[in-house]
Parts: structure tokens; sequence; C-alpha cells
């Protein structure tokens, strides 16, 4: 009975530490921080004004604010769970017409995807985003102004 005991007690620490030891799952990844994006579905994007996207998570990991710009200004609160990324009320957004057709689209796309929800992953500095038949790749960087004013 006592190495019964004992085989268990070896197993559930063997266990737990198991469990402990994976770290981090990538759904639970911070995501914060400031992009540029430089593709979608896996074409590049012209560089004469690129779109840009902030992430900042609130007090609770779960909550996230967005803002950003495709042609149109957008922002929003977002939850993030289990590696998707969605806007809890949708976006709102500036409605301005862009003489970019590629921008105009992104401005749909965009909204779309956050209002559905957007599967996320972070690699190796890029953030990326799919929804549907979409995939949007942002590139992380430093931008020179504050998260509030990148967007003009």
């Amino acid at each position: 009975m006592k190495i019964n005991a004992k085989l268990c007690a070896v197993v559930g620490v063997a266990g737990l530490l198991a469990a402990c030891s994976n770290g981090p799952k990538a759904a639970d990844q911070s995501i914060a921080g400031s992009y540029v994006l430089v593709s979608l579905n896996d074409q590049s994007l012209p560089n004469s004004i690129p779109p840009v996207l902030n992430v900042t998570e609130s007090s609770e990991v779960t909550k996230i604010d967005i803002n950003g710009k495709m042609c149109n200004i957008f922002n929003g609160q977002a939850i993030y769970q289990n590696g998707v990324l969605q806007a809890a009320n949708g976006v709102a957004m500036t409605r301005m017409y862009c003489s970019e057709t590629a921008l105009n689209e992104l401005d749909t796309l965009i909204g779309n995807m956050l209002a559905s929800g957007a599967k996320v992953e972070k690699v190796d500095g890029k953030l990326i985003l799919k929804s549907g038949n979409n995939t949007l790749v942002y590139q992380q960087k430093e931008l020179p102004m504050t998260h509030k004013d990148n967007t003009k």
C-alpha cells in the first residue's frame, strides 16, 4: 500500500512539473506593440503610406485596445483569447475616400476581420492575422510617435 501511495505521489508531481515546464502557449503570448503592414495574402504592399496597427493591453490580459490606419483611421476595443483577436463592438473608422484603391479595400478588410475575429500568430516580430482566405502580415516596429499619434 505504501508503494502505491509513493508511486501515485511521484506520478502526480511529475505531471505537475510537466504541465509547468511547457511554458506559455502561443495563444497566451503578448501581442502588444506597434506594427506596419508588410503583406496581404503573400503580396508585398507599396511603401507610400504604410498601414499601421497598434495593440495595447489593458490591465486585463484579454482586453486589448486597437488603433491604426489603412487609408482611414480606426480604433476600438477587442478581446484576445485562445489566439483570436475580435473587436468587441466592431471598430470605429473614419470614412474618407482614398485615391489608392488598395487602401480602400484594406479598410473594409481590417474592419471585417476584426469584427468576425482573426486568428493571430506572433512569430519573429511579425503579427499575422488570418480570417477566411485573407492573411495580413505586420512587422513589429518602434514607431517614432506615440501609439495615439502614429495613425496620422
